[in-house]
């Protein structure tokens, strides 16, 4: 025995209770998202304020860094240049250093200290030394003029500069001047030297 075949007509549709349904569902929708956007709309504030200060700080991070590295790159280029003057100044053992190199040329017979001054704005300070040598060739005097340049002090050679014959037999001479040796008083802060360490 053969089943019929059920036919539907969509004629015969309640169109009222379809629109109903859709309304209905609408509404039904309406609530739901209106509940969970009640819900989630302070986090959804929340996160974006946070994105958008987040993204704040990584731009002036990355700004600030950019210009620390740059600081850095120019501090260590400025030492590097400049190393052997910061050296000259810092150098706290200068008088055996230049007593040092004119033995090498020059007998020394004394060394006195003449003056020393500071000057508080430049912060640093002067010492002049008057030497007294003697040597037999006069041309070690002019050697060692050329070769003061090279010592890690700052150091002038203030006229005049005195040569004089020790005596009519003996071929030796006496030769007197003075130097003065500058150096630095300031005292770089401990933090400092921790950071110029690092560079």
């Amino acid at each position: 025995m053969m089943k019929a075949p059920i036919a539907r007509s969509f004629n015969k549709v309640d169109t009222d209770l379809v629109i109903r349904n859709l309304i209905f569902c609408v509404l039904y929708i309406s609530v739901i998202l209106g509940f969970f956007n009640y819900l989630l709309w302070p986090t959804i504030i929340a996160f974006k304020s946070q994105y958008i200060l987040e993204r704040k700080e990584k731009i002036i991070y990355t700004e600030i860094k950019k210009g620390y590295d740059n600081s850095t790159k120019r501090l260590q280029d400025f030492i590097t240049n400049n190393r052997d003057s910061f050296s000259k100044l810092d150098n706290q053992n200068a008088l055996e250093e230049i007593e040092s190199l004119i033995a090498k040329y020059l007998d020394i017979k004394s060394v006195k200290k003449l003056s020393h001054t500071t000057q508080a704005n430049d912060h640093t300070q002067s010492t002049t030394y008057a030497f007294t040598t003697q040597t037999k060739n006069v041309a070690n005097m002019w050697q060692l003029m050329e070769k003061l340049s090279t010592l890690h002090a700052s150091v002038v050679i203030n006229p005049p500069v005195q040569i004089n014959r020790a005596s009519l037999q003996a071929e030796v001479y006496d030769i007197s001047f003075s130097l003065e040796v500058m150096s630095n008083t300031y005292q770089i802060p401990e933090h400092t030297k921790e950071l110029l360490k690092q560079l």
